[in-house]
């Protein structure tokens, strides 16, 4: 294996995702709502798109609607990206996972 193994590999975007299903938001004490560097992406493509992720992960996300609160941050995202991070909420708790694309 050589030095340019990795090179004809596909790039991948990586997508962290945060949910806060506690009763806090971590970025209160700093007088934010939210993540303010969700991810480093391509800066104008992806920046509206991360600050909507990234909302899910700041204020509390309500446990008693959060389906429709998931859904109406995520709006205009894929079915099946809303629907991953509704089944990865768990109330209580604050859960974090990664999406892998092939770019």
């Amino acid at each position: 294996m050589g030095a340019n193994q990795g090179a004809n590999q596909k790039r991948r975007l990586t997508l962290k995702v945060s949910l806060n299903g506690t009763g806090d938001n971590p970025f209160q004490r700093y007088g934010l709502h939210c993540n303010p560097f969700p991810q480093l992406g391509r800066g104008k493509e992806f920046d509206p798109f991360e600050r909507r992720v990234a909302q899910l992960g700041g204020a509390p996300i309500p446990h008693d609607a959060y389906q429709a609160y998931i859904r109406e941050k995520l709006e205009g995202f894929s079915e099946e990206f809303v629907e991953l991070c509704i089944a990865r909420f768990v109330p209580g708790e604050y859960v974090t996972f990664r999406i892998v694309f092939p770019e």
